[in-house]
Formats: structure tokens, C-alpha cells, sequence
């Protein structure tokens, strides 16, 4: 990554093959790292590395760019690093970088003497360093992409308002707070202040925008709770189906325009949470030798209380055995989603379109989401068998829900829950409603 020219440290990185047409065949990045001192190379080459990977990664993308233009970027960013570290030494050393940069600039023509000239005076859009920072941080593939649309939201607000980098003060992030984040919903606005400040972060601590931590614009940038009198309704919240929504979902004909080879995964899935009240991810992620015994042998889950065996509904026999047959014992039961990266979100897509398709859908005014979801099949088998009679601390056992010690000091301590029968009345006493 480093070589020593003579007095001076240059950094360097192989091009990956399907970028080296827009380096016109090269095979090697090299840049001068303008510095004899392998401590201060180093510095530079850890701050000048993930920004040239960002820059391989929108040329694997197709991304149309002008290499020249971006070179001449990365360039000016170096040039202000040196800089700014010249000032510190003051004397010659400042003189020098200054006379370096403007020496380098009038070396340049058009749009990429522009670029260089803007990346030394710290001028980028808002979303310059957005790749490079989602890189550095490494979120899980779902919250990086949550957290690119919250960043790219602020950018495009800017380019509205005309702001570059430079131009982001305490005053304009209050702008945006009080006009753009406030009126969301209270957990997308906080989800949002928490990717601003993030990058911020990083910005500052990478040197892109002048400051220390406590200079950082988001900080102390609270969100009003938006606390209102309770009007009558305000306290719905996500529901079970009715009943003639899930006759709606169970057997309408299948939407046109949607993908056949989702039909018969979204119909069993749908089954076997309504038959069984387990939750979405439980249901997806069994595996074949966790199905035995005439019971869903469930593992772990998202509560201690999760893991728990679920007897199995007669009217769900048909659905295993078709989905266990000729299988190994660690494939998945739901093997078409197994290649998923996140198989819990890939699903409940396909399932919302499908209930939107069929119009099984409850907006409300600000709600945010939909009072019905695939959890309302869980919901639905919960409030079912109440219906039917049975025993609130044996449907807790069945659908794994905590024991509330607090309230039942003598089923929270002192019992081992329902017994396999009880269990397996609770989940019979369960019948979905009939198509006509």
C-alpha cells in the first residue's frame, strides 16, 4: 500500500479488473502522499484509501464518470490535508503547500481544475463522503441501506436550499430539524438525527469539515415529542385480521402481476402462523429436523420465552409433509427463501404487496404503517383462542410470550407452564373460517 520514491511516500492499490478501462488499462493506482514522514504517509493513506475504494465501487456500478475529474478531487483532498498540517508547523511549511496546490491547480483545465480547486477549499455536496462513510462504519446490509436514504433525504434537501458541505451551520441543521424532522413520525425522526450526527461524526473526525466532536451541528438538535391530547382513536394500534380479511387473503384468486412462484409460499406461510400463532421470522427460518413429533421444536427466538415446542395443527399436516419431503435434516422448511440475505424482510415485502393487491389494508391518519400485517396472523390465533375458552397463561405458552411475574407472582414463579396437552387443545381449538 505504501512505497517509498526517493524522499517521498506514494501510495498505492491495484485497480480491479473491472475498472481499469476507466484508468485507460492501468493496472495500479499510484498517488503522492507529498511527505517523507511514514507516520504522516500513513495518516494520509488511511484517510485516502476508502475514498478511492468508493470510487472503484461507482465505477463497478456504472456510475458515468470522468476519471481525470475525479483524480483531480482526490488530489485537492490531499492537498488540503497537507495544508492544513503545514499551518500547525507554521513558517516555510505553509508557504510551500499553499504555493504546491496553486501550482498543481493551474496545471489543470475546465471541470477538473473546478473539482480540485473545490475539494481543497473543503467545497463538496452534502452526500460527498456518504460511500466511503457507510464503508468505514460496516451497518449490517439493511441498516446501511436505511441509513443511505436518511443521508441521501438531508442532500437532496440541500440541493433545494443550495448548500454545499461548508455551508451546514447549527442554524441550517436547525432549519432542516424544525421543517423536515419534526413533523415525522417520533421513531423515523429519531432514526434520522441519528444518521446526521453519524456522519458528522465522521466527518469531523476524518477532517472534511472543520471542527472538533462538540462542533458537531446535530448535537443538542432534540426533537419536540409532538405530545397532543388524546382524541378519540388515537389509541388503535396494529390489529388482528377480521374475519373477512383473512378469508380475503386465504382464498382470493392470486393477484395478476405478482410473481406465481411466491403463491404457495405466502399460502402456507399464512396458514401455519394463523394455526399456530408463531411469528413471521419463526415460521420462515425452521428447519427440517425442528419439524418432528407432530410439533414446530423451536429453538431460540427474539424472547427467553421463544423457545418452546408448538404442537401442530391437523390442518397444517398436509403443508409439512410436502415442505419436509426428501429433505436433509438442517434445510430449511421454506427452502426458497434460504438464500435470502435478510429472509424476514425479502417475505413481508411480497406479503404486503399481496394484501395491498387484495386490498387487506388500514391506514389511518398519521399512522405510519398499516394496522394489519402478516404479525396479524399471529394476533388473529392469539384473540381466536381466547374465543374458544382457553386460558390466557396457556396462550402465552403457545405463542411465547413472557409470563408477567409482577402481576402473577404463583404462574410466574412457581408452575412449568401448560402441559403437551393443554397445548395441543389450545391449538385445536383454533379453525380457520370457511371459504363460503
Amino acid at each position: 500500500m505504501l512505497d517509498l520514491k526517493g524522499q517521498t511516500w506514494w501510495f498505492r492499490i491495484a485497480i480491479p479488473q473491472a475498472c481499469r478501462s476507466y484508468f485507460n488499462g492501468t493496472t495500479m493506482y499510484l498517488q503522492s502522499l507529498e511527505t517523507g514522514d511514514i507516520k504522516v504517509a500513513i495518516a494520509r493513506r488511511d484517510k485516502l484509501e476508502p475514498e478511492v475504494r468508493a470510487l472503484f465501487a461507482r465505477v463497478k456500478t456504472g456510475e458515468v464518470i470522468s476519471t481525470s475529474e475525479e483524480l483531480a478531487e482526490l488530489r485537492g483532498e490531499l492537498s488540503k490535508a497537507a495544508i492544513a498540517e503545514a499551518l500547525t508547523e507554521g513558517g516555510e511549511a505553509a508557504e510551500d503547500a499553499v504555493w504546491a496546490a496553486e501550482a498543481e491547480a493551474d496545471s489543470l483545465r475546465g471541470k477538473a481544475r473546478e473539482r480540485f480547486t473545490r475539494a481543497v477549499a473543503g467545497d463538496h455536496p452534502v452526500d460527498h463522503y456518504l460511500d466511503a462513510y457507510l464503508s468505514a462504519i460496516k451497518l449490517a446490509p439493511k441498516t446501511t441501506n436505511e441509513r443511505r436514504g436518511l443521508i441521501n433525504r438531508f442532500a437532496r434537501w440541500c440541493m433545494g436550499e443550495k448548500y454545499r458541505l461548508p455551508d451546514i451551520t447549527r442554524k441550517a441543521a436547525g432549519r432542516y430539524v424544525t421543517e423536515i424532522v419534526e413533523p415525522m413520525d417520533r421513531s423515523t425522526a429519531k432514526k434520522h438525527m441519528t444518521a446526521l450526527r453519524g456522519y458528522w461524526e465522521y466527518l469531523i473526525k476524518r477532517g472534511h469539515v472543520a471542527g472538533t466532536a462538540e462542533d458537531n451541528p446535530w448535537l443538542g438538535q432534540e426533537v419536540a415529542s409532538g405530545r397532543r391530547r388524546v382524541e378519540r382513536g388515537d389509541n388503535e394500534g396494529e390489529r388482528p385480521f377480521t374475519e373477512a380479511e383473512l378469508k380475503t387473503l386465504l382464498y382470493s384468486e392470486y393477484p395478476h402481476g405478482m410473481d406465481n412462484d411466491h403463491q404457495q409460499q405466502i399460502a402456507d406461510a399464512l396458514r401455519i402462523s394463523c394455526l399456530s400463532g408463531m411469528r413471521m421470522a419463526e415460521v420462515l427460518t425452521l428447519w427440517v429436523e425442528e419439524v418432528h413429533d407432530d410439533i414446530f421444536d423451536i429453538q431460540q427466538g427474539k424472547t427467553r420465552s421463544a423457545a418452546r415446542k408448538v404442537p401442530i395443527h391437523p390442518d397444517l399436516l398436509e403443508i409439512i409433509a410436502r415442505r419436509t419431503r426428501d429433505k436433509q435434516p438442517k434445510e430449511w422448511l421454506f427452502h426458497e427463501l434460504s438464500e435470502e440475505r435478510d429472509p424476514g424482510d425479502t417475505f413481508g415485502k411480497r406479503f404486503n404487496r399481496y394484501r395491498k393487491h387484495l386490498k387487506v389494508d388500514d391506514v389511518r391518519p398519521g399512522k405510519r404503517r398499516s394496522l394489519v400485517n402478516f404479525h396479524s396472523a399471529r394476533r388473529w390465533f392469539i384473540t381466536q383462542a381466547r374465543h374458544a375458552g382457553q386460558t390466557v397463561e396457556t396462550v402465552k405458552d403457545v405463542v411465547g410470550h413472557v409470563s408477567d411475574k409482577k402481576k402473577d407472582i404463583t404462574f410466574g414463579v412457581y408452575t412449568q407452564g401448560a402441559s403437551e396437552k393443554q397445548m395441543r387443545d389450545c391449538v385445536g381449538a383454533v379453525v380457520l373460517p370457511r371459504s363460503c
